[in-house]
């Protein structure tokens, strides 16, 4: 699951500047590359959920703005860093900044509204009422 889409990375950061990381050696483009996007939103939502993992159920199907944010931050840092363009000091800092936030929901200093890592869901491992072969078999004996 994304946390982010195309459209999210646009209304955030502006469409020329998607333009122009999605596209760095195509200086007549006017159009955002989507794939190459949605492929640093993919890996920025990995990286969240390596955070997430120990504290909550990943991925969080109903995500706070917070976490579009930072899926949004870490894509475009990751855009940035290609062959013709480096991440400007204020991307750095952002980035920084939503590392810092991941620290303190994974340290448990933050806390963000979604399901808990152990809490399962109708997935999970079920309790039967049957005997247990090994134990019934013991008594007998």
């Amino acid at each position: 699951m994304s946390y982010a889409t195309v459209q999210d990375m646009v209304d955030r950061f502006g469409e020329t500047e998607m333009i122009r990381l999605s596209r760095p050696e195509d200086r007549d483009a006017t159009t955002v590359l989507a794939a190459k996007v949605e492929l640093a939103i993919a890996d920025a939502c990995g990286l969240i959920d390596d955070y997430l993992r120990g504290r909550y159920r990943v991925p969080v199907a109903a995500p706070e703005k917070s976490i579009v944010r930072a899926a949004c931050v870490l894509a475009r840092y990751d855009l940035a860093k290609g062959e013709r363009t480096e991440p400007t000091e204020q991307m750095r800092l952002d980035r920084k900044e939503v590392i810092a936030w991941l620290d303190g929901i994974a340290a448990g200093r933050i806390n963000i509204e979604a399901p808990p890592a152990g809490e399962l869901g109708s997935t999970g491992a079920r309790i039967s009422d049957r005997i247990n072969v090994f134990d019934h078999q013991r008594l007998r004996g």
